[in-house]
């Protein structure tokens, strides 16, 4: 499974930067009775419809051609929103100056504006208290009108 997931992964980045848009992120999961490539795309100022159309149609052809998945699946590409989820550290360094929801594997809840990204962890407005990534069971940006 390993050498599909790295398969994978260089066919969705190549798919997408023919398509001019960068990943966000990608996972395989299974969706009912299929597995579905669920694929999140982004660039600076925003993806579109077409821009999700464009790589949808670019990462599916190289799909077709290499055919790294054995079974049949379902290949959807999207934005990841404006409350994106926050899956890695690059997803914080993208997000510092932004407010956001962290729930951590104790089960509190912060909400803050991310000031900084620290070595392994993330720090929050209004404290120097630092959230380690391996306490953070989900994060994700909150929405505020007139705010990019």
């Amino acid at each position: 499974m390993e050498r599909v997931q790295k398969k994978l992964d260089a066919l969705v980045h190549r798919g997408a930067a023919e398509a001019e848009v960068e990943v966000y992120h990608w996972e395989l999961r299974r969706q009912g009775q299929r597995m579905q490539l669920a694929v999140q795309v982004d660039r600076p100022g925003g993806v579109t419809l077409d821009d999700c159309a464009r790589a949808n149609r670019m990462i599916g052809s190289l799909l077709d051609e290499e055919d790294p998945v054995p079974n049949s699946y379902l290949l959807e590409v999207s934005s990841p929103g404006v409350e994106r989820a926050l899956l890695d550290p690059r997803h914080y360094v993208q997000a510092v100056g932004k407010l956001i929801q962290v729930r951590t594997q104790q089960g509190s809840s912060h909400r803050g504006r991310l000031t900084h990204v620290a070595p392994g962890a993330i720090v929050l407005d209004g404290t120097e208290t630092e959230i380690p990534f391996t306490e953070i069971a989900s994060a994700r940006i909150v929405y505020e009108q007139g705010h990019r």
